[in-house]
């Protein structure tokens, strides 16, 4: 958002998280109605400064964001709205430390706020503060969306009445150890932020989901009202379309789909303006092909730089009052659900100028012009299905209360709950409900039973996330869910997942790229395959590509800071590595423990060095 220009600017999600060169993330607290692994990923890579132009990152990039951000960073989503992707990569389980659900009914209420709060530390160990509101949720589809990027700061800033209540709230939820949320609470309400050219924040408004949003009514002299949601009720524009006798200029930009189902209440408007409909992750993706070590590279169609997005998903409320502009950015929809308690939401309250108002009549003049339908729309058969569908997943959701626990590598779910104690079913006895481990087989889940044997689960592989399919006929809806274990996995699983990744060559690879420092190509996180990169010309010494003499000592001697990092990750790993090899060929066997060898003596003549300087 910006006044220099007509059109507001282009800035993605991950460019606004996404530390400077100087500076690391010390606290990130992110809020999200749904999201999906890959995405999940995506962001640890860009608050880890391991991300790449389009969003990826290698193996050892993830496993260096996930050390990182161990402990610092915590995703806050519905229960129930963790996407199941069509590729899901082994090396995902690891990401399940860094989601949190609310267990939110949502045929009630939903936890539906957009919203990122992060800490970072620079180099002189100076505090910086990052914080973005907006419409964006945290998953691969690419729409229309709006967000408010603040920034701590000096010059022009100020503390914004309600930053307080949201980083209370996203601390609560996120219950990171060491994070008191009163106290992150106070010092949030004290930082001074910057806010975008044009844009002044009056304050934050961050809802419950218990009480009630003070919905913006237009005073009796507006001039201009403009609604932007893709979903909206009648309840709430009537609140937008006073009786006076000279009522303000109206304005909704929508979907077609919202139009045709609130049909002729909508001539209200003085224009009626449509967008295509928001995508979303899809449903119950086709089972995964078995990937091998020959997974093709993605192409141009699967590149989030090359989609496109038309979808509208931005919120926004704006009122304009001769010069005066006011303008609601956020998560809330144009309805009375999002504005009357029943939804966690936020939303920023903003006094712009005309150069923003602009940019919106850039964003309204992109939709085409339509008229209020003459009848309301009336669902077909098969989106009542679909919704049914939907109610099942929320059910399941709702009654959710099973957790993991194993039997040497045999994992079970075990659900316990007094208000069902009979498993986590849909009420309607015709639907079925089938689970399974993130990389295994669905297995129906039969009614009146509370357990259900998920199969063998090696260490590597284990996961607090859980795959979830209700099912009637032959339609069907997939999910994720977490089922937490007691005690959580640790960083044994983490770094056992990361070696199963690499193997035991492509952990030497890893290494010999640290310590040459020549920023050789891996491949990337979501695809499982081993990738032999291509390497500069140099001496071969145990392999090509693997750690030579010459490698080591120049680490060494180049910087012994990184050096001793190095030594960390070996001696950290190498427990993991030695298991993977009993899997691998014999070769890759001798490689380790030619490695060992070598790396052993090394460090027994640099600590001899060492000591005697």
């Amino acid at each position: 958002m910006s006044g220099a220009v007509d059109h507001w600017p282009a800035l993605s999600f991950l460019e606004a998280l996404r530390p400077g060169p100087d500076e690391h993330i010390d606290l990130a607290l992110l809020a999200s109605y749904s999201a999906d692994l890959t995405s999940i990923g995506a962001t640890l890579l860009a608050l880890a400064g391991k991300d790449s132009d389009a969003g990826r990152g290698s193996p050892s990039d993830l496993a260096d964001a996930v050390e990182r951000l161990r402990g610092k960073m915590r995703i806050v989503i519905q229960r129930g709205r963790l996407a199941k992707m069509r590729r899901t990569p082994r090396i995902a389980a690891v990401l399940d430390q860094f989601v949190r659900e609310v267990d939110f009914d949502e045929a009630i209420h939903s936890w539906h706020p957009k919203a990122a709060l992060v800490r970072t530390r620079n180099n002189n160990h100076e505090v910086g503060w990052r914080l973005w509101i907006g419409s964006r949720n945290l998953t691969e589809c690419v729409n229309r969306d709006m967000g408010l990027l603040l920034v701590s700061g000096r010059d022009g800033a100020k503390p914004i009445s309600g930053s307080g209540d949201l980083a209370r709230a996203l601390a609560e939820r996120a219950a990171l150890n060491g994070i008191r949320p009163a106290s992150l609470a106070s010092a949030v309400s004290k930082i001074a932020w910057r806010t975008p050219p044009g844009v002044t924040v009056e304050r934050i408004r961050w809802s419950t989901g218990f009480s009630a949003l003070p919905i913006p009514v237009p005073t009796v002299n507006a001039d201009e009202v403009v609604v932007v949601s893709p979903f909206i009720d009648k309840g709430f524009l009537a609140s937008q379309t006073p009786k006076e006798k000279k009522p303000p200029r109206r304005v909704l930009l929508t979907t077609m789909r919202e139009i045709e189902r609130l049909g002729p209440s909508l001539s209200a408007f003085d224009e009626l303006l449509a967008l295509d409909a928001p995508d979303y992750p899809v449903g119950d993706p086709e089972p995964e092909a078995p990937q091998s070590h020959g997974t093709a590279e993605p192409t141009a169609a699967d590149d989030e730089e090359e989609e496109i997005g038309l979808g509208l998903h931005a919120k926004l409320l704006f009122v304009r009052v001769g010069r005066d502009r006011t303008m609601w950015v956020g998560s809330a929809n144009a309805t009375n659900r999002a504005w009357s308690g029943r939804n966690v939401e936020v939303m920023a309250e903003l006094r712009v100028t005309e150069a923003v108002e602009k940019g919106l009549k850039a964003l309204t003049n992109s939709a085409r012009l339509v008229s209020a339908p003459e009848k309301e729309y009336e669902p077909d058969t098969a989106e009542l299905e679909e919704e049914a569908l939907k109610h099942a997943r929320a059910q399941v959701a709702a009654r959710w209360a099973a957790t993991l626990s194993f039997d040497g590598d045999e994992a079970r779910l075990q659900h316990i709950s007094e208000t069902h104690p009979n498993g986590p079913h849909p009420a309607e006895v015709d639907f079925v409900l089938e689970a399974g481990s993130l990389q295994g087989q669905f297995m129906v889940w039969p009614r009146d039973s509370a357990t259900l044997q998920l199969g063998a689960m090696p260490l590597s592989e284990r996961s607090e996330f859980v795959r979830l399919r209700v099912s009637r006929g032959e339609k069907g809806l997939s999910w994720l869910q977490r089922a937490p274990v007691d005690p959580p996995f640790g960083e044994e699983r983490d770094r056992a997942a990361f070696v199963r990744l690499l193997g035991a060559r492509g952990f030497l690879l890893w290494l010999a790229g640290l310590l040459a420092d020549d920023g050789r190509d891996e491949g990337d996180w979501t695809t499982e395959k081993r990738k032999e990169p291509t390497l500069p010309s140099r001496k071969v010494g145990l392999h090509p590509g693997l750690p030579t003499l010459e490698e080591i000592l120049a680490a060494w001697s180049r910087d012994r800071q990184k050096f001793r990092e190095i030594e960390r990750r070996v001696s950290e790993y190498l427990p993991a590595v030695r298991e993977q090899a009993k899997h691998e060929d014999a070769q890759a066997g001798e490689l380790l423990r030619r490695f060992e060898n070598l790396w052993r003596k090394l460090k027994e003549g640099l600590d001899d060095k060492g000591k005697g300087r």
